[in-house]
């Protein structure tokens, strides 16, 4: 019972690194715990410690996904996802060879398992997301996510001095390493967040009534040729606009008035439900649909057990995925969209390198928790793993947008409608982590097969 504890602890410590309270030196502290824990004892304790840590981590920072639905499904997640951290346990041990290197490695894999299984997995929890603000930044554009990762682990696992410099040698050096992307000249974008008037799944009840919102919330905000694109969050348009086409004919007479192209998120269903982006100028021009769709959210795996576990299930109606990334253009300016839970996943990165990019989200169903904090922050991380300026909107908040090195430049106020603003640099050019990123996983795995048979050969 006391490793028990003293697991859930070492999880909940990691847990703080995460917003709302985002210190995220927590991160290192608590893997750390979980190393020194793990090392020293034999494989049932450490699978014990290991799956109790991963509890302690995915409770808490995940609570708010049973806000509206229970806390059944929320439990069933992370009791799931938990299993993933055992994967450490399996490499690292009392009397092992090598354990640094297994830890740094497999922890890598936890987090390469929480964010492609099962189905389209749920990498929401993963450790390399706290540490945008952290010296660990400079890593993201250098190698991406799964690198800042690695480091996070090695940390942990440094017990003197000497074995600190290595990793923050590095760390150093790699904040003067050029950054081959270049900015070049600049666009006015005004990002609008129209508000809901109820929070939670039922944020939509009124037809059209969030619509309106947006649609004079634009009216009464933007002037004229005052920017060059207006942008509203995912389900600004809350009924189909194809199937509407007095909705339709506000958008168009909107962007002629305002002589500006404006890009709407809304759901249409042709025949199933579609997660989109439309861009007007002024008529409709070009439409983005969503490819990487939530689980249990957007589409039900497992619906006949997921029905019987849950009343809400019924509720979800299955989206059809989209299958073509999409390049909206402006004038001579080229962009591209993320819808939401498209920002968790990692094969997209390599895509954000137009000139900019937006992020458009609703998180009125989630309410007032702190979901809101955590996916903006991951879109803070999007910006310095790509070098990009995105404009981050939401229907509630928190609307913003974000510098190339992942600090906020400016934002609106949480469930306050508004009017967002800015000018923000046009980049052209990759990352390496977006040339080069998708190898450390890869590489990650290779080098735990080589401390295998090395450890092998030792034993012969």
């Amino acid at each position: 019972m006391i490793n028990i504890l003293k697991s859930l602890v070492a999880g909940l410590v990691a847990s703080l690194s995460f917003e709302p309270i985002a210190i995220w030196p927590f991160a290192i502290i608590s893997l750390g715990l979980w190393y020194q824990m793990i090392s020293k004892q034999h494989l049932k304790q450490r699978l014990q410690t290991s799956y109790f840590f991963g509890l302690g981590v995915l409770l808490p920072t995940q609570m708010w996904t049973g806000i509206y639905v229970g806390n059944l499904p929320w439990l069933i997640l992370c009791i799931a996802q938990a299993c993933f951290f055992m994967i450490p346990a399996f490499f690292v041990g009392k009397a092992k060879k090598f354990n640094r290197i297994a830890f740094i490695c497999s922890y890598a894999i936890v987090e390469l398992t929480l964010r492609t299984l099962p189905f389209t997995g749920f990498g929401w929890s993963r450790l390399a997301f706290s540490q945008v603000d952290s010296p660990l930044s400079s890593i993201y554009p250098l190698l991406g996510v799964a690198a800042v990762a690695l480091f996070v682990a090695w940390f942990a696992t440094v017990r003197n001095l000497k074995a600190f410099l290595y990793p923050a040698l590095i760390i150093l050096c790699a904040s003067f390493i050029p950054n081959p992307v270049i900015f070049d000249g600049s666009i006015r974008i005004a990002l609008v967040q129209g508000g809901v008037v109820n929070l939670g799944l039922d944020f939509n009840d009124k037809p059209k009534e969030v619509f309106l919102r947006h649609l004079n919330q634009t009216q009464n905000s933007i002037l004229p040729n005052q920017v060059d694109l207006i942008v509203w969050p995912e389900n600004a348009v809350d009924v189909d606009i194809l199937r509407n086409n007095d909705v339709m004919q506000s958008v168009t007479d909107l962007s002629l008035e305002l002589k500006t192209p404006i890009l709407i998120g809304g759901v249409t269903n042709s025949p199933n439900p579609r997660n989109q982006s439309m861009l007007f100028d002024p008529n409709l021009k070009q439409v983005y649909t969503k490819r990487y769709l939530t689980p249990f959210g957007e589409y039900l795996p497992l619906r006949t057990l997921a029905e019987k576990l849950s009343p809400y299930a019924k509720q979800i109606n299955d989206f059809d995925a989209g299958s073509n990334p999409v390049v909206f253009r402006i004038d001579n300016n080229d962009f591209r969209t993320l819808i939401c839970y498209e920002l968790l996943d990692d094969r997209f990165s390599v895509e954000n390198n137009m000139d900019f990019l937006l992020i458009q989200t609703n998180n009125a169903t989630f309410g007032d928790t702190a979901q809101l904090d955590q996916q903006l922050n991951i879109g803070k991380i999007r910006a310095a793993e790509s070098s990009r300026h995105i404009g981050y909107v939401s229907t509630t908040g928190t609307t913003s947008f974000i510098k190339p090195n992942g600090k906020i430049e400016n934002q609106l106020k949480k469930f306050t409608p508004g009017t967002l603003v800015s000018k923000i640099d046009v980049s052209s050019g990759s990352t390496y982590a977006q040339r080069y990123g998708w190898l450390v996983e890869p590489l990650a795995i290779m080098a735990l097969l080589v401390l295998l048979m090395v450890r092998r050969w030792g034993r012969q």
